[in-house]
């Protein structure tokens, strides 16, 4: 937003999992909402894991590697399908009506004339949706939360307003009458930015379970037809992290730098707000940012378990077939 309407504020911004599309995307939550309330259709936390299992299944490898992360969810073609309960309702399998449910939530939410309005959740870290879209219960996640009380004291000013019961198709066009002039930043035009020298990066991990992933890249893809590909390049990155979910956090390599104190394992020179930095005083972005994942060693120490490259879209990172698949340096950023 500030880079839209204020571009004069700043000469850098780095832009975390920005919910650009807030008037549109938590409308689209509407339909969710509904959708987990009924009983036959919720889909209860504990049967995450086997839908996670085949998720990876599915997809895992198109990067050449097997490492428990999908590099781009976009690119996973996982037929829930496949999860349909053979011998009555068990944990590792999935009734029709929760198939159902786990389509819709892949797919994000269209409108009456069959447009996308928002993109839906990625595939391969499903058991990170507990919080934010499951929830211990039909009404108790946090996305369900958000999506209720939005529309009671943002939208309809009326505590008493019933999403379960509302027409989604209404409820979207009053979001967008309502807050889309206050609260989205979709505006792809950023000439103005650009002309006053500013520097633009953003960042989302591809399995943020509370903001659409997809919907980031559909923004930077309307920046780029805007404003051309080579203008862009100029002055904006994107860079989608497999594996990282809200911010921080998820089974991919999801530190580089975006926190200051919490650098990458290869030191704070190949950190993307250390690329930003040098960006605005030298003139050109890092070409080599590298993402950290940490954990737990045997003694309860934190250190660095894999690394990868962090590739600036719409390349991704691929394992060139040799070497530690843990190194960074084994694996390039290409076109996808």
């Amino acid at each position: 937003m500030e880079a839209q309407r204020f571009p004069e504020d700043y000469d850098g911004i780095m832009a975390g999992a920005p919910a650009a599309a807030w008037s549109t995307s938590i409308a689209a939550g509407v339909r969710m909402v509904q959708r987990l309330s009924d009983p036959a259709d919720y889909i209860p936390d504990r049967k995450l894991p086997a839908i996670q299992r085949a998720a990876l299944a599915a997809c895992d490898q198109l990067d050449g590697v097997k490492d428990g992360v999908i590099g781009d969810p976009s690119q996973c073609h996982f037929d829930p399908q496949v999860l349909l309960c053979k011998q009555g309702d068990e944990l590792d399998c999935l009734t029709q009506p929760q198939i159902d449910t786990l389509k819709l939530l892949y797919g994000g939410a269209k409108d009456e004339k069959n447009a996308l309005r928002s993109s839906g959740a990625s595939m391969g870290d499903e058991t990170g949706w507990k919080d934010w879209i499951i929830g211990m219960d039909p009404l108790s996640s946090y996305g369900v939360r958000y999506v209720m009380n939005y529309f009671r004291y943002m939208v309809a000013s009326d505590p008493k307003i019933n999403v379960l019961t509302a027409d989604p198709n209404e409820m979207l066009r009053q979001s967008v009458a309502k807050n889309s002039a206050d609260l989205d930043a979709t505006n792809p035009d950023l000439s103005r930015f650009a002309a006053h020298g500013g520097k633009l990066i953003i960042f989302h991990g591809w399995d943020d379970p509370a903001v659409p992933p997809g919907n980031t890249v559909v923004y930077f893809d309307s920046v780029m037809k805007q404003m051309g590909s080579e203008k862009t390049g100029s002055f904006a990155r994107l860079y989608m992290v497999p594996g990282m979910e809200h911010c921080f956090g998820g089974p991919g390599a999801n530190t580089f730098g975006q926190y200051g104190s919490f650098e990458t394992a290869s030191g704070p020179k190949y950190g993307l707000f250390d690329s930003l930095e040098n960006w605005v005083e030298k003139g050109s972005p890092l070409e080599n940012v590298v993402a950290t994942h940490y954990a737990a060693g045997p003694n309860g120490e934190i250190k660095p378990a894999f690394t990868r490259p962090l590739c600036a879209y719409p390349k991704v990172a691929k394992y060139s077939g040799s070497g530690d698949i843990n190194d960074a340096a084994n694996f390039a950023c290409v076109a996808p």
